[in-house]
């Protein structure tokens, strides 16, 4: 799994790269995993046997290890908050902003409550009285 940073620079492998990614069908999202350990190459190649091999022909990632200047990655990051997750969140916001059909369940431990917007009564009534006054101006 190879990746250049500008054309002509080095290769860099991102085969042992952790974090989540997005398998589409031409540029429609239809399935959202993670890889917790530096395995996503690997993760990709088992979607290519799975019940999702036919279903996706294009993917994307985002990635949680750094680049170095060797062009070598960096080991997993080790701050306040568990990889696992910041992967897990990571996977979750994506599933449940993009809604992708192949997935059967949502992000792991992922609580929230959610809210459709609403349109303000205000307004409602502003545009319905444009619409009014345009309507009544044509006749």
């Amino acid at each position: 799994m190879l990746g250049v940073q500008q054309a002509g620079s080095d290769h860099v492998d991102f085969g042992a790269q952790a974090g989540v990614y997005l398998l589409y069908d031409q540029n429609r999202v239809v399935y959202v995993g993670r890889s917790q350990k530096p395995r996503l190459g690997n993760r990709l190649r088992d979607h290519t046997k799975d019940r999702l091999s036919a279903r996706w022909n294009r993917f994307s990632w985002f990635g949680v290890r750094s680049v170095g200047a060797d062009g070598a990655l960096g080991a997993l990051p080790n701050s306040g908050i568990g990889v696992e997750t910041l992967i897990a969140t990571m996977e979750a916001l994506l599933i449940e902003g993009l809604e992708p059909p192949q997935n059967r369940r949502q992000g792991d431990g992922f609580v929230a409550v959610e809210f459709i917007q609403a349109v303000d009564p205000k307004v409602a009534n502003r545009e319905k009285k444009k619409l009014l006054l345009g309507l009544v101006a044509e006749s």
